[in-house]
């Protein structure tokens, strides 16, 4: 097929006069960057036009041969040529979107790396072969937080995720997915008139980090009229959380401890608890899933009691270890290796969840959180985890990550080979790692790869573990760091004076902050060297580089060459 020549085309882009706001936005997509390849902007039009013989047809139109979307599932899609036509066919809107990128990307070469860094090829005449595909993601509900995503709805459309807020196209949206309890029966609320309500440790009723008395049928009754309410209030989310609040404490009264006794965890009481929400809504909401989380009390699965068909299960990886691959490291993380228990590893857990859930989303975990800007070594993992989910039965995947700034250490990498292995998990990583870094870093890519390529090859040869809360500085021994430095010169030397230029010197940060970081306070140059690294987090326009921590006191705790571990703040309770 010519599509176009010499800024002139033949072609139109076909919806149905019935088209959603998302199918015309995936029109007006397609004509955009069709356009920027070849040089002529081709009209939309509805389907009540005419039959032409050169069409590329979106969506469900009446064009006699378009290909039945019966089949398609996780918002996958048909793309097929026929005869002068290209059809383009989504089982949904979201379908009909992500067909027209995975066209851009996967038979034109256009390359999305970032919200602001693009390759568009020119092609002249633009020209399409024969095309006959069906792609279909394996994953029902895609989504990850890093901030490039997070912060650019457009941009993660793109990146093919499911619950992107603030475009024409229907997401699929969580009202909400962790540490709901007190959203329906709080302590301030209940506490000082019905005590009951919440957890009995050491025989007392506790108001502090407390959770919820599971076994009280007032609670159950307090919660399902809430939540119906909630539901109600919000039509257009699928997932609605009801789940354990962000510490342990579960209740040990007598009811709930003979439950969980009898199932083997925490969990008895919890998934109980919640089968009964999801049963009562079902009949008014039959589409809804009532998700909770399997996390760090309520990770095992219990012996008798299974999810019900609308309960989703959501498995939390907190407490592995993020270095080596998921499927063979049972190494937990500090601050949890007190609570873990060793006999009992995440793998036993993820299998157990995999034989009964017929909703299992694993909320996994890719920066680490006590220093966003020090390196984290899991690039070389990230495959080898999302096919160790799917070979359990995992269903959603949902991968956090540094949403609150910008990344000054490859967090717009990951998001990229995480989009892309959400949609293609057995897709050649290493090939999409060199694309992106040849895209986004220019002349200065090879050097780059290197300094990533070292890093994982001395974890895995060295056996070092780490995990969200780990000091990933102690990754970086301190015979490597002039090797590193001279990869990030290397880069900054070949890309001086270009567009690349800025981006190296931002991912450059992570190795000056390691360096800063081991500088002794009483040093001559420590000073200065910490305004330094100040004014280059403040010229890339980095807003966090510690979870939750204000950028002004993690600044006042590098001048003073004392920056504390963010996970001995936030996890007290630990």
């Amino acid at each position: 097929m010519k599509i176009s020549e010499n800024g002139r085309s033949d072609y139109t882009i076909v919806v149905s006069r019935n088209a959603s706001p998302g199918t015309r936005y995936a029109a007006e997509e397609l004509a955009k960057y069709l356009e920027a390849v070849g040089g002529a902007l081709l009209p939309v039009v509805t389907d009540d036009a005419p039959p032409a013989e050169r069409e590329i047809v979106l969506g469900r139109t009446d064009r006699a041969g378009s290909p039945s979307a019966e089949g398609l599932k996780n918002d996958g899609y048909v793309l097929r040529t026929a005869g002068k036509k290209l059809f383009l066919t989504g089982e949904n809107e979201r379908g009909d979107v992500y067909a027209v990128y995975g066209l851009l990307e996967r038979k034109l070469g256009c390359r999305f790396y970032t919200a602001s860094v693009e390759k568009i090829p020119k092609k002249d005449p633009l020209e399409l072969p024969p095309v006959d595909e069906t792609v279909i993601p394996p994953f029902s509900y895609r989504s990850t937080n890093w901030n490039e995503i997070a912060e650019n709805p457009a941009f993660a459309l793109k990146r093919g995720m499911s619950n992107v807020r603030g475009t024409p196209v229907t997401p699929v949206l969580p009202h909400s997915l962790c540490h709901t309890l007190f959203s329906f029966v709080s302590p301030e609320e209940y506490f000082d008139t019905h005590p009951e309500y919440f957890s009995m440790v050491e025989g007392r009723r506790i108001r502090e980090r407390t959770q919820l008395c599971l076994t009280n049928p007032d609670v159950l009754k307090i919660t399902v009229g809430k939540l119906k309410d909630t539901i109600r209030k919000n039509p257009d989310c699928r997932f609605f959380s009801v789940s354990q609040m962000d510490w342990y404490n579960p209740c040990e009264c007598p009811a709930c401890r003979k439950i969980d006794e009898e199932e083997g965890s925490h969990m008895g009481t919890m998934l109980r608890f919640v089968n009964a929400c999801a049963d009562a809504v079902a009949g008014e909401f039959p589409d809804v899933l009532i998700e909770t989380l399997a996390y760090q009390y309520t990770r095992k699965p219990p012996k008798i009691t299974r999810p019900a068909k609308n309960v989703c299960i959501c498995l939390c990886s907190i407490e592995c270890c993020f270095t080596h691959p998921m499927r063979s490291c049972r190494m937990p993380a500090r601050p949890f290796r007190h609570l873990v228990d060793w006999d009992h590893p995440f793998q036993e857990d993820l299998a157990g969840w995999g034989k009964i859930s017929e909703s299992l989303l694993v909320w996994d975990y890719t920066t680490n959180f006590r220093f966003y800007l020090a390196p984290n070594v899991n690039l070389h993992v990230l495959q080898d985890n999302v096919r160790y989910f799917l070979e359990n039965g995992v269903t959603c995947l949902f991968e956090q990550g540094n949403s609150q700034a910008r990344s000054g250490e490859f967090g717009e990498l990951r998001a990229y080979l995480l989009t892309k292995l959400m949609w293609e998990p057995e897709g050649d990583v290493g090939l999409w790692m060199n694309d992106f870094l040849e895209g986004v870093y220019g002349a200065g890519w090879k050097a780059v790869r290197r300094y990533i390529d070292l890093l994982a090859d001395h974890v895995t040869r060295h056996g070092v573990h780490a995990g969200i809360y780990d000091n990933p500085m102690d990754v970086i021994p301190d015979n490597m760091l002039p090797e590193l430095t001279a990869c990030f010169d290397e880069a900054a030397r070949l890309t001086a004076g270009s567009p690349a230029a800025e981006r190296v010197d931002r991912s450059r940060l992570q190795l000056e902050f390691v360096k800063h970081q081991r500088r002794l306070p009483s040093s001559d140059d420590f000073a200065e060297q910490a305004e330094a690294l100040i004014a280059k987090i403040q010229e890339h326009g980095i807003a966090y580089i510690q979870e939750s921590r204000d950028l002004e006191t993690s600044f006042s705790q590098i001048r003073k060459g004392d920056l504390p571990d963010s996970w001995e703040v936030f996890w007290k309770p630990f």
